[in-house]
């Protein structure tokens, strides 16, 4: 179904709601230990909302539903169980609710604290036939119908459901193409559907069959019963029906308007006051139950969702979550929290508490709370602001694309414009504390003991260095850049290399060369740190490059960016995960990279530089170019769990000519299994990880089959969790064949 707004009516009674302007306690992400800053109050797209009274509900892109007690002032996320982009919602009661969308169905009967399967499909990963429509009539009868009209009624909340007869012209009623818009059942046995070839049937007998009662030859798009006789149909072109006998007739509005609309949606507080949604960001507002109509314009996103969650309160939700309440019945509106603008490009942690995202044309979003709230800044240039660093609360420092250095002493209010004394344009700032302040790159380090206002170049062998950052430990700076590492240990006066993972080379000029290239570093102290390579391989040495221990329990290559808040706590990031791409995953240690838990956090690609390991136990998080988001619990939620690898013949005097089997066990899983493993592979000698993905039986067993070589194979096991419990990586399986 492509409806984009589920309504239902509520009693005429007025509700004393305050002035929806605060977003109200933070909203977590549903299905992970993230919470939104930014935007409020939170940031995948709404496409439907329903309402009981004051009690609401609203479900959307990525799996997302919400719920509010207030008629939209506050919001709080509910974990769905599923990353499945959700469609219908409706308010059966306060407290029961069913969603759906796609191959997925939810039932909840305590107001979304826990949810329950629908199971229309025999598996929620992929079906023939998404949902289309649905309807529950009471807790326990209700009909879903599907994309190609095949109509299921249960009369046990979903538990089983018996087919009955699709309405004329779907594909499932004989070979017709026609789609199901919208279903509407006013008892039992009594419901009618809007086809997309403008038409309206009904049915009287439990959909046993259907009866056309209207041919509109425009498409409507929503039904909406106030009673069991009397209802409302909404579609193209202005399409405004009314019914009085429950839907055996039709009879048109003019809803008078400036220039047609294509009526998505319609809630009503009584039978003149009703609003409706467009598909963009103006909704109708008629006073008048149909003759005439008002374009009202609550928000700069489209709207997809309206409901009343009293005689005069209306919130509209749509794109990138954006909210908005009205307490005149839809006349005018505030906005519920909000989105900074702009578009950033790294999350930066400062002091405790306090972390940036540098952005576009100067922005510099900031927040002091932990990440629960973000203000914008601007830092005075015109270019995007690539690095920010600052030592305290106030005082800071700020390099744009351009090469251009900034300081505020005041929080980010005003900036002063600094000179570096040196026609480079530098690539990284950092702070030691007010005073003392460091440049890198292009070549080598220019210093600062003044605050900025004079630079000089630091003396030794890294002024021929190519260096694109700096890193802060404690005790210690470290610079890199794709060849070299270099480490300060007197707040960086004098610099000493860092040796790279790998082999040195003598060349003929007698200088030892490592070709490797590094991607990522991230040190904690003088000695203890991490470096990512070019190739995605992660390394950890504890003796300030002396020796580099591979950490392979990662599993993967496909990593862009790291960050570390302890020698064992730490994030990586990817867009990938087994056969799925393009999405916002993290890989998380809490052993010093030993074993890697993902997690799915956003639906976007999140940056390289997108997550920063804060102070204070506060993780923050850029999702996307906008998202800001921020975990106090390591991102992971759900109970524990547990996974392993293994193979009955660990070594080989001779590679074996055919494939090993590699099983093992995840507890706890889904009792009817399920749940997918991602099983990845090294090859001796090689850099490139293979993967496999298995289905996990009832018992927690998985099976894979591999070629091994000759040398050290390497297998790690890796899953993404299941809502009921975190994710998981197992410690590495080596298999070795001597020759």
């Amino acid at each position: 179904m492509t409806r984009r707004t589920i309504t239902v009516a509520v009693a005429a009674a007025a509700l004393a709601l305050s002035a929806a302007a605060p977003a109200g306690a933070t909203v977590q992400v549903g299905s992970s230990g993230w919470q939104w800053g930014n935007p409020l109050p939170q940031g995948n797209t709404i496409r439907d909302v329903a309402f009981a009274g004051a009690q609401g509900y609203a479900v959307g892109d990525f799996g997302t539903i919400l719920a509010t007690p207030d008629g939209g002032t506050t919001w709080t996320g509910l974990s769905s169980g599923t990353f499945t982009d959700l469609t219908e919602v409706q308010a059966i009661d306060a407290s029961s609710l069913f969603a759906g969308g796609g191959c997925v169905g939810r039932r909840s009967d305590d107001g979304g604290k826990t949810f329950t399967r629908v199971a229309f499909t025999p598996v929620e990963s992929s079906c023939k036939q998404p949902l289309a429509g649905a309807w529950f009539v009471n807790k326990t009868t209700g009909y879903l119908i599907l994309a190609d009209g095949t109509t299921l009624r249960t009369d046990n909340n979903g538990d089983t459901f018996a087919q009955k007869i699709a309405p004329p012209g779907t594909p499932a009623a004989g070979g017709g193409n026609v789609k199901v818009n919208d279903v509407r059942f006013l008892d039992a046995n009594t419901g009618v559907v809007a086809t997309s070839d403008g038409k309206i049937y009904r049915t009287a007998d439990g959909a046993n069959s259907w009866t056309a009662t209207n041919d509109t030859q425009r498409q409507v798009r929503h039904f909406l019963f106030t009673t069991a006789t009397d209802g409302i149909a909404v579609g193209d072109q202005s399409l405004y029906l009314t019914t009085d006998d429950g839907g055996l007739t039709w009879k048109p509005k003019a809803l008078a308007l400036s220039a047609p609309q294509n009526l998505q949606g319609i809630s009503c507080a009584n039978p003149s006051l009703c609003v409706m949604t467009t598909g963009t960001n103006q909704i109708v507002r008629t006073i008048d139950a149909g003759a005439t109509g008002t374009l009202v314009a609550p928000a700069q996103d489209p709207v997809n969702a309206a409901g009343f969650g009293s005689a005069t309160r209306v919130a509209t939700l749509g794109g990138t979550g954006s909210t908005a309440t009205s307490d005149d019945g839809g006349a005018t509106f505030t906005p519920v929290g909000g989105r900074l603008a702009g578009r950033y490009n790294a999350m930066i942690a400062g002091p405790t508490g306090v972390a940036f995202a540098p952005g576009d044309n100067g922005s510099l979003a900031k927040t002091t709370d932990g990440g629960k709230t973000w203000t914008r800044g601007n830092v005075s240039t015109s270019e995007d602001v690539s690095d920010v660093s600052f030592p305290t609360a106030t005082d800071g420092f700020a390099l744009d694309s351009a090469g251009g250095l900034f300081r505020t002493n005041d929080g980010g209010t005003t900036w002063r414009a600094l000179d570096t004394g040196s026609t480079a344009l530098p690539r990284g700032v950092v702070a030691l504390d007010p005073k003392t302040v460091l440049v890198v790159g292009p070549k080598g380090v220019r210093r600062s003991t003044d605050a900025g206002e004079t630079f000089s170049g630091v003396r030794g062998s890294i002024n021929s260095s190519q260096l694109g950052a700096i890193d802060k430990a404690t005790g210690a700076l470290v610079a890199y850049g794709f060849q070299d590492v270099w480490r300060s240990t007197d707040k960086g006066r004098t610099w000493t290399t860092v040796l790279k993972p790998g082999k040195y080379v003598k060349q003929r000029n007698g200088k030892k060369v490592n070709r490797r290239g590094v991607n990522r570093v991230d040190f904690l102290s003088a000695n203890t740190g991490y470096l990512l390579d070019s190739n995605g391989l992660l390394y950890r040495t504890a003796n300030g490059g002396k020796n580099w221990t591979a950490l392979l329990g990662v599993g993967m290559n496909a990593r862009s960016g790291m960050a570390f808040s302890s020698a064992n706590k730490g994030y990586l990031i990817t867009n990938s995960f087994g056969q799925k791409s393009g999405a916002g995953y993290l890989l998380r240690t809490a052993d010093g990279g030993k074993t890697w838990a993902p997690e799915l956090v956003v639906p976007n690609v999140i940056a390289a530089r997108g997550v920063a390991a804060g102070g204070g136990g506060t993780d923050y998080l850029l999702g996307g170019d906008s998202s800001l988001l921020f975990s106090t619990t390591g991102g992971l939620s759900g109970g524990a769990s547990t996974l392993s690898v293994t193979t009955k013949q660990k070594s080989f005097k001779k590679a074996p000519k055919t494939s090993i089997t590699v099983t093992g066990t995840l507890k706890p899983t889904t009792t009817n299994g399920g749940d997918q493993v991602v099983v990845s592979y090294l090859a001796p000698g090689s850099v490139f990880w293979r993967t496999q993905t298995a289905k996990v039986s009832a018992n927690g067993s998985f099976t894979t089959s591999w070629r091994v070589s000759k040398g050290t194979n390497t297998f790690v096991a890796q899953w993404a969790g299941n809502f009921q419990s975190a994710g998981r990586g197992s410690t590495p399986l080596t298999v070795t064949a001597k020759k």
